[in-house]
């Protein structure tokens, strides 16, 4: 499963977003990576 957070604008939460949701998968057991990329 591959999933990506993304929005066009700054301060809306997708890192929030993005290490609950790959927290929540992980307490699932199944394994995680979260890459971080940061355009700005």
């Amino acid at each position: 499963m591959r999933i990506a957070v993304a929005s066009g604008k700054g301060c809306t939460g997708k890192t929030t977003v993005s290490i609950n949701l790959a927290v929540h998968v992980a307490c699932q057991g199944r394994r995680v990576v979260l890459a971080y990329c940061d355009v700005d």
